[in-house]
């Protein structure tokens, strides 16, 4: 439907009195990507998408789109799609006059009107319920409607505000795959809203990971999992096991499925470090084992393992933990 567009935000700074809610932000999102804004409750991430949206004026800083400045534009003049949490349909409207909404109000009409709305209703797989109302619809597929409104006039950049999180897991997942495919089939830019990292880390090209108003790290998803930058990036991406560190202010990150649990007296892969444990917890998981052991220290960590194999750990086992020193990163302790 519409190749992406992309967005520059420039130094943007954000502040409501006495609270700073963007600090000094800048990120670039290339035309096509799909780019996830991640991050706690209050972190800023709706703020960013709001100043991008336009329905909120930075106190400084600058957005552009394909290069033109659109700071001092109004939302309505942007050209931006735009999905919100609580899909706003109007409730006496079709499915069908939902879509056609933004095309009226541009003017568009006649056989271009209709053609443009047939398409995106196909595109989320909506053409057969074209004349139900919102009220009988599911919420799956009242949030479909809000993506077909969002894509019928053809914007460039489409953005979302934590679309998925009233639905129930199962469906947002479904959804999550659904989004994927749209956005590889349409072009269109992707700026998503989430504090999910699974959905963050399932769907996007890239991820910016906000903390108190500021990016901490924005790469791929691969890179923020596998090579954090810090501490608050490792324990808020996935689980995480933490060891001091060699030098100050640093830590050590093991992901769990880096770990290994051996019974104690079991020779130990060469190379590897090692730590005597005691095993505590063994979660059945489906795909294998979520164990956790406790420390001669006291430190509890967590591994993921095969749910089946010469070395099944079991509660009250006294075991090995290990991983290959390659499997581990080193991180500032932000904390």
């Amino acid at each position: 439907m519409s190749d992406g567009g992309s967005v520059d935000v420039r130094g943007v700074v954000k502040r409501y009195r006495d609270t700073l809610a963007l600090d000094d932000v800048t990120l670039h999102v290339p035309g096509g990507e799909f780019v996830t804004l991640l991050g706690a409750s209050g972190s800023g991430k709706s703020t960013l998408l709001g100043v991008i949206a336009g329905f909120t004026e930075p106190t400084s800083g600058s957005v552009a789109v394909d290069g033109r400045d659109i700071t001092k534009v109004p939302p309505y003049r942007r050209g931006l799609g735009m999905v919100f949490q609580h899909y706003a349909l109007f409730p006496h409207m079709t499915v069908w006059d939902n879509v056609a909404f933004p095309l009226r109000r541009r003017r568009v009409r006649g056989d271009e009107l209709r053609t443009r709305v047939e398409q995106a209703l196909e595109v989320v797989g909506l053409g057969a319920l074209a004349k139900r109302l919102p009220a009988q619809l599911s919420g799956g597929q009242q949030q479909r409607v809000a993506l077909a409104r969002a894509i019928v006039f053809r914007p460039r950049v489409l953005l979302m505000d934590e679309p998925l999180s009233a639905l129930d897991k199962r469906l947002r997942e479904q959804l999550q795959l659904e989004m994927k495919r749209l956005h590889r089939e349409l072009g269109i830019t992707f700026v998503f809203v989430t504090h999910d990292q699974e959905e963050a880390l399932t769907m996007s090209d890239r991820i910016a990971l906000l903390r108190d108003g500021r990016i901490v790290q924005a790469g791929t998803p691969e890179e923020l999992y596998e090579r954090p930058s810090s501490r608050y990036t490792a324990e808020f991406l996935g689980e995480s096991n933490l060891f001091p560190g060699r030098d100050a202010g640093t830590v050590l990150v093991v992901r769990p499925e880096h770990l290994g649990v051996l019974p104690q007296g079991e020779s130990l892969p060469q190379d590897h470090e090692a730590y005597d444990c005691d095993v505590r917890e063994v979660v059945y998981l489906g795909s294998g084992l979520r164990v956790e052991v406790e420390l001669r220290s006291g430190q509890r960590v967590v591994a993921r393992t095969a749910a089946r194999g010469p070395h099944v750990p079991k509660p009250g086992d006294s075991a090995i933990v290990h991983w290959h020193p390659e499997t581990s990163v080193v991180v500032s302790d932000d904390e």
